[in-house]
């Protein structure tokens, strides 16, 4: 309820406030075929490298199968109650034959190497406007948050690692909310976390020790697949470089992947505020509503066009275990 309203406020209220949605869906109608079948191309495309991200966290699963689990985690992730999409991985990964501590690593593992590339993209985007030597104190600050807060996740998972009386404690509430996602589904999970969270601890250790720099890069790559999607975009309703670089484009992109490892800031109309916002405030008042046209066209090709599919992936895995018995 809460999100709804969050959502509700900022589309019926903020962004009205220096946009105008008639302009705004003109510009979307103003993109030609040919570079709609440029963005369709990208936007899927894209699902490859997201796929290898978690053949990274995993090893022995399949592109296909990696590409099903990134694609049933964009469409539960967005539909409540939350956990969906960490429940549904984990008896996902099980079905093909791993064991409930290794899908637990790996679906850790996997939030760990997707965090790092988030990482990595305020820090050079920081850099290259040094090098454009573009000063913007509002990016800088943005950058810094939002490396701030996914380091902090990093190192509650290190935490967890490190000290048995706190992978008990988080064993413990781990079962406690699985526990309370499932009753409302009247299902039942006998699955013991404290001892899950504990063989977790054993068996994450070895996976980001010997393949974090593999899910970096696999990470890296689904983020600047994302990005051209985004600068695709821009200059798809008609906002030249010279107006706003790519440099600029990168920044404001960078900033919203770090800050939206937090799940509130994944929201629709998080993000296309502060990608409005910012770059809006390079290119002109008079370009406005062609920046929210790109953001919008961007948002549904990276939000919810995976969210079909994923629907797809999963009905199709759920029946293939019904039909194995």
């Amino acid at each position: 309820i809460l999100g709804l309203g969050i959502v509700i406020f900022l589309f019926g209220w903020v962004l009205p406030q220096f946009i105008d949605y008639a302009a705004v869906f003109r510009a979307i109608g103003n993109i030609s075929w040919l570079e709609w079948t440029a963005l369709l191309v990208l936007a899927t495309v894209r699902f490859i490298p997201e796929g290898w991200l978690y053949l990274a966290a995993q090893p022995g699963l399949n592109t296909g199968q990696g590409m099903q689990l990134f694609l049933v985690a964009e469409t539960l992730s967005n539909v409540p109650p939350g956990g969906l999409d960490l429940i549904s991985r984990f008896q996902m990964t099980r079905s093909w034959g791993f064991s409930a501590a290794s899908s637990t690593s790996a679906t850790i593992a996997s939030w760990v190497f997707a965090s790092l590339s988030k990482i990595v993209l305020p820090i050079a985007a920081v850099a290259l406007l040094a090098i454009d030597r573009i000063q913007d104190d509002e990016l800088d600050a943005l950058a810094l948050l939002s490396i701030i807060i996914v380091i902090g996740g990093a190192v509650g998972i290190g935490l967890v690692l490190r000290s048995p009386k706190l992978a008990t404690w988080v064993g413990d509430m781990l079962g406690t909310g699985v526990g309370w996602v499932a009753g409302i589904f009247r299902k039942t999970v006998k699955t013991d976390f404290r001892q899950l969270v504990h063989e977790f601890r054993d068996q994450a250790s070895d996976v980001l020790r010997t393949r974090t720099h593999l899910g970096l890069l696999t990470g890296l790559a689904a983020r600047l697949a994302s990005f051209a999607v985004l600068i695709v975009a821009v200059r798809a309703v008609g906002i030249p470089s010279d107006k706003v670089s790519w440099t600029i484009i990168f920044a404001a992109f960078a900033v919203v992947m770090a800050i939206t490892v937090i799940p509130i800031f994944n929201l629709p109309g998080i993000t296309e505020l502060i990608l409005i916002s910012t770059l809006s405030r390079y290119a002109g008042d008079g370009f406005s509503d062609q920046i929210a046209a790109a953001v919008f066209v961007y948002r549904i090709l990276t939000w919810l066009l995976p969210i079909p599919f994923g629907g797809f992936a999963f009905t199709r895995w759920r029946d293939q275990v019904r039909e194995s018995g």
